[in-house]
């Protein structure tokens, strides 16, 4: 992580439990401008306590934001 204006997304595949099914699970590090805005807004707000409350509303807001934008 060289560059702090980045983030990186790890990818890895999984098999699901009691199947032959393979899934696709990331890790996404929360480190330089990312670390900093997730930490600005747990600071500033009583909803989110940690950076996975944050990064679940950033997925569904955005999620719904290129449903609707389509």
């Amino acid at each position: 992580m060289n560059n702090p204006e980045t983030f990186t997304i790890m990818k890895d595949t999984f098999g699901k439990k009691g199947t032959e099914e393979q899934v696709e699970g990331l890790t996404l590090i929360i480190d330089g401008k990312l670390k900093e805005v997730f930490d600005t807004i747990i600071e500033r707000s009583d909803e989110y306590k940690t950076y996975t409350d944050v990064l679940s509303n950033v997925i569904i807001y955005g999620v719904n934001e290129i449903i609707e934008s389509k």
